[in-house]
């Protein structure tokens, strides 16, 4: 079953135009999938980082994929991610990204780019695999670690993902903590 929590990771207004962001561990038994993708010159990469309730990462990957367009980066990356989660089993998932038409497409909120229209298919695919699921927003400033991880994917020589690339352990420990970061000018 789609489930949605329309969620930016815990939000409190600081002033009129701030906002005090943080990455948040999901629900008790349920896995989170964060992902992000980067546009550096002409070519794309993305991350991603599974982790469960505690905070702990599951599996953090990157890739190079190429091309020129972050829509299909992000695309791409969430589909890795999601297909990761189903070939582990597992069946109730968070997923929050800083894409807004990859959630809309993917919440049913928007028609699908033709850009993307496969790869939002081979997503949907898997997440009927699963009991649980919500797609969310995340600021970026939520999702730092993600965000680090997507820039590292610009380093990896092929297309394929790397399993063993990992984010700083201090930007995982600070998400795992509740590290709190101002959004400016919201």
């Amino acid at each position: 079953m789609l489930g949605d929590i329309s969620s930016q990771g815990s939000i409190h207004r600081h002033s009129t135009s701030n906002l005090i962001v943080r990455w948040n561990a999901p629900p008790l038994g349920v896995v989170k999938i964060n992902f992000d993708g980067s546009l550096s010159q002409n070519s794309t990469a993305g991350g991603f980082i599974i982790r469960d309730w505690t905070g702990k990462v599951i599996k953090a990957g990157a890739a190079h994929y190429r091309e020129p367009s972050i829509l299909v980066a992000e695309a791409r990356t969430l589909r890795d991610e999601v297909k990761a989660v189903a070939n582990a089993r597992f069946k109730r998932v968070l997923i929050e990204g800083d894409h807004a038409t990859v959630n809309r497409t993917l919440r049913g909120e928007a028609s699908s780019p033709w850009q993307i229209a496969a790869i939002i298919q081979d997503v949907n695919k898997y997440l009927r695999t699963m009991i649980y699921v919500s797609i969310s927003h995340v600021y970026r400033e939520a999702n730092m670690a993600t965000d680090w991880l997507s820039k590292k994917g610009q380093t990896v020589l092929n297309v394929a993902v790397s399993w063993a690339t990992t984010p700083p352990w201090e930007l995982m420990a600070t998400d795992k903590i509740g590290r709190t970061l101002v959004r400016r000018d919201v």
